[in-house]
């Protein structure tokens, strides 16, 4: 049996190493992620598969709204260009 910490789930990486299969199973069972520490310090997260991310603000949603509408009015060439050729030419 690993010995984890129950106030904040963390476990060193040597016991972490030894006893990796009881702690994804306690990750998948409980759906409480534990911390991976490396000389005291937090290094690694191992969290439940159905993890959902953080949903988006409104705001944020209105910004990417904003800034993809911007992106589709930007004029696109009629014909394939050379990038590289035309700042050549600017460099002579």
């Amino acid at each position: 049996m690993v010995a984890m910490s129950t106030s904040n789930r963390s476990l060193n990486l040597s016991a972490a190493k030894a006893g990796l299969s009881e702690v994804v199973r306690s990750v998948r069972r409980t759906g409480e992620s534990v911390v991976i520490t490396v000389d005291g310090e937090p290094a690694a997260r191992i969290v439940p598969i159905g993890t959902d991310p953080r949903r988006l603000t409104a705001a944020e949603v209105a910004t990417v709204r904003a800034l993809m509408d911007a992106l589709a009015r930007i004029p696109r060439p009629s014909e394939p260009f050379d990038a590289v050729g035309l700042l050549a030419e600017g460099r002579r």
